[in-house]
This record gives structure tokens, C-alpha cells and sequence, in this order.
């Protein structure tokens, strides 16, 4: 119901609305019908937000509060202030993406010195030492690594590899080595040939496989998963993973929102589906003469399956 300019007037005042409420203070003590009032219009917000990010119509810079102060967030951060804290948990993008990034290293690298996993002078953090066939690099890793702790798996660790006729490559691993092998089990798990993911048509962005169950342990394949891109971000080691919008809404919880709309995201699986499917909308005839059927098919393994909804 409203303009495109009008959506960008409106999301700007709400945008200043619930930065000044949590920047001010008022949201830290909000009770009653002011915190409703806060929800209510965070709420908006995001729906907003979260529209521009699928499909742009606000200028760029539009989310951005240039009068924030990356040195003050982070110095607020450092002591624990609870405006500070409340920003990144409701509306993290009125911060620059480089400076969120390294806010998130500097987390990192404090966590790192609170659990030792840091050289110093007079400690040396523990060390976790794989041996990987290069022939066998997805099985190996999965089964010296799933069962590791989450401060191991944050630590230190140490690939040597080990060729075809079961010889160890030359060469001591300083995190090169490791990082070969993190951005090679990346590459193998999300090939779409061993059905653990699928591409979408079109701009093939990945999302899990809705056959990965033939996989016997799968479930378990997808927490390894997880845990090597936990790794990669953890360690700073930019890995190209282009996932699905819808799924990374999944990942995030947007799916648990009375504002979420799993048609909105509908465009990120099939843009072709979608479009036909909203073109019902706007047609003019007998939907019965379209001879649409709630129904959709299913290839497993060769095998095509019709299912109806």
C-alpha cells in the first residue's frame, strides 16, 4: 500500500526510532507498553530490512548511523555496556559490514587468549595432530575431527598428509596446510554429486539435499559440516559457500517471526516457480482452466516420485 519512496521515508525514521530507544537507554529499563511499543516497531523494521536485503530499494548507506562511532561501540563493548550490547542484538546493521568484522575478530582473538590457544613467552597452547590420505580426505577428516571438543576444535591443529602409496608429504604445516585441507573438505561436502546439498536453478546457491537421507549417517555428516565452517569463521578463513537466502533464513531463526513469509523467500529456491505461482494472482480468467494440480515431483536417485499436497 505504500511507494517505493514512501517505504524508504518510513524505514529511515524507524531505522533513527529504535537506534535513539536503545542508544538512549530507554529500552535497557522498558517495561509495560513501552517495550511493547519497542517490539512493535522493531518489528516493522526488520520486515523492511530484511526486504531491501532480497531485493534493494533504499539508497546505499540507507541503514547506516553515520553519528555512531565505530572507537565508542567498541570501547562501550569492552565494558560491558548493556546499550552497546542491545545494538548488536536488534539491529547490527546500522554498524559498517568491515567494522562488524573486526569487532568479531577481536572477539576471537580475546576468546583465544582466555582459553590459552594463544602463544605466549611462557605457555604453548595444545596441539591436535591429523594424519589425512589424500585419496580419502572427507572420511578422514570426519572421523578425527567430529568427536573433537569445542575448545580442540578451536585450538590449534596440525595436518600431515600422506599420498596415494601412503607416503608423508614433505613440509610443516604453519596453518597453510590446515587451511588447504579446511577449503578441501569445503569443496568436496558441498558437491552437489555426493547429495548431501543441492544447487537452486539458476544462480545455484547451495541448501541441503531433501535426499541426503540416503546418506546413513547424514545427520551426523551435517554437524561436521557445520563445524568445519565454524572453523573457517572462527579462524578467518574465507570460504566460497554461496547458500540459499531461504536457508540462511532457516539458519537464522527469521522462519520463527510472525513476520516471516515463506513466499518471500520462494524467488531463492525457484524464481520460475515463483513467478508463475504470483501470476495467479493477477489472472483475469478461470483459474480451472489452468488445470493446476497441488502436487510436485520428486527425483531420488533417478527414481521420479509424484507426491500430493
Amino acid at each position: 500500500s505504500f511507494k517505493l519512496e514512501e517505504l524508504v521515508t518510513i524505514s529511515s525514521f524507524l531505522n533513527s526510532f529504535v537506534f535513539k530507544m536503545i542508544w538512549d537507554g530507554i529500552v535497557e529499563n522498558a517495561r509495560g507498553e513501552t517495550l511493547e511499543l519497542f517490539h512493535s516497531v522493531h518489528g516493522w523494521l526488520m520486515v523492511l530490512y530484511e526486504r531491501d536485503c532480497r531485493r534493494r530499494f533504499a539508497p546505499e548507506d540507507h541503514w547506516l548511523r553515520k553519528d555512531l562511532k565505530p572507537s565508542v561501540l567498541f570501547q562501550e563493548l569492552d565494558k560491558d555496556k548493556k546499550r552497546a550490547q542491545l545494538l548488536l542484538q536488534y539491529i547490527p546493521h546500522v554498524i559498517p559490514h568491515k567494522n562488524r568484522v573486526l569487532l568479531f575478530r577481536n572477539m576471537v582473538t580475546k576468546e583465544k587468549e582466555k582459553l590459552g590457544l594463544v602463544e605466549t613467552s611462557s605457555a604453548s597452547p595444545h596441539v591436535t595432530h591429523i594424519t589425512i590420505r589424500r585419496s580419502r580426505m572427507l572420511e578422514d577428516g570426519y572421523e578425527q575431527l567430529r568427536q573433537l571438543s569445542q575448545n580442540a576444535m578451536k585450538g590449534v591443529i596440525r595436518v600431515k598428509f600422506v599420498n596415494d602409496l601412503g607416503v608423508d608429504e614433505a613440509g610443516i604445516d604453519q596453518d597453510g596446510v590446515f587451511k588447504e585441507f579446511l577449503e578441501e573438505i569445503i569443496k568436496k561436502v558441498f558437491d552437489p554429486a555426493l547429495n548431501l546439498f543441492k544447487t537452486t536453478s539458476g544462480d545455484e546457491r547451495l541448501y541441503p539435499s531433501p535426499t541426503s537421507y540416503i546418506h546413513e549417517n547424514y545427520l551426523q555428516l551435517f554437524e561436521f559440516v557445520g563445524k568445519m565452517l565454524g572453523k573457517a569463521v572462527y579462524e578467518g578463513i574465507v570460504v566460497d559457500v554461496p547458500f540459499a537466502s531461504f536457508f540462511l533464513s532457516q539458519l537464522l531463526g527469521h522462519h520463527h517471526s510472525v513476520f516471516y513469509s515463506s513466499v518471500d523467500e520462494l524467488p531463492s529456491l525457484d524464481s520460475e516457480f515463483y513467478k508463475n505461482l504470483t501470476s495467479i494472482k493477477r489472472y483475469d480468467g478461470d483459474i480451472s482452466d489452468l488445470g493446476l494440480t497441488l502436487s510436485y515431483d520428486e527425483d531420488v536417485m533417478g527414481q521420479v516420485g509424484f507426491h500430493s499436497l
